[in-house]
């Protein structure tokens, strides 16, 4: 736990408060590192959706989920680290994932959650059932478990400040007996069952606009979701 702490203070002394002009790269988009939870029995995760606990790019960009906005849709924040706060975070990642086993839990419906990390060209994954839970599990794995909870809690602690995505991915389900409904006020909704919105778009949704509502448009019944999209990511295809 020391690790993790001592990392969370070195970086905080390091992070470029955003926004920031990042320095020049050859692929600013590309992911170094990520994490996040997939799997979990919840509608979010009925939908494809992945629980993002943060997502670091080569040119130090670091996006993390901020509170859900008005409509009960997540919103982003973003910061900026120093080259050498990157790779100290993307090392302790390394070491705490990279051919380290974290154990099973005969728990099901709560997900799982997974890490990838780059660091001069070493990639490690991990992928751990319910990281939360260790009853029943040896140390050395309940302790591996832990660190790897201090580390992912360290990114997220990083400070940072609101960010505006250039997307959203809009999601459409047919209902066909929904409790409530109402005629939907917005912009035209997309045809396809999921789309890419604009940022403008989304913003010209109504007021009364909640996650997961029922309304009717077209002449059919339906439940819209919406979710942000990080820098580089096109949405529906990639699910």
């Amino acid at each position: 736990m020391r690790i993790a702490l001592g990392v969370a203070l070195s970086v905080c002394a390091l992070v470029i408060p955003a926004p920031v002009t990042a320095a020049p790269h050859a692929h600013p988009d590309r992911i170094v590192a990520a994490a996040w939870v997939e799997g979990a029995y919840s509608m979010t995760g009925a939908l494809g959706y992945r629980d993002r606990h943060f997502t670091l790019y080569a040119d130090g960009r670091i996006i993390t989920p901020g509170a859900p906005d008005t409509h009960g849709v997540e919103t982003l924040r973003r910061a900026s680290l120093a080259s050498a706060a990157s790779r100290e975070m993307r090392q302790a990642l390394l070491e705490a994932t990279a051919g380290v086993e974290f154990g099973d839990v005969p728990v099901a419906d709560v997900g799982y959650t997974r890490t990838r990390v780059s660091v001069d060209g070493q990639v490690a994954r991990a992928r751990v059932n319910a990281l939360l839970m260790t009853l029943g599990l040896p140390d050395a794995q309940r302790r591996a478990r832990e660190r790897l909870v201090e580390l992912i809690d360290s990114w997220k602690a990083i400070p940072s400040a609101p960010f505006t995505p250039a997307a959203y991915e809009v999601q459409i389900r047919t209902v066909s007996d929904p409790m409530i409904q109402l005629e939907w006020p917005g912009p035209p909704l997309p045809t396809r069952e999921c789309a890419r919105v604009s940022a403008r778009t989304y913003a010209r949704f109504p007021a009364t606009f909640q996650q997961g509502n029922a309304y009717t448009w077209r002449g059919k019944s339906l439940t819209v979701w919406v979710r942000p999209l990080l820098p580089g990511e096109s949405g529906c295809p990639e699910r």
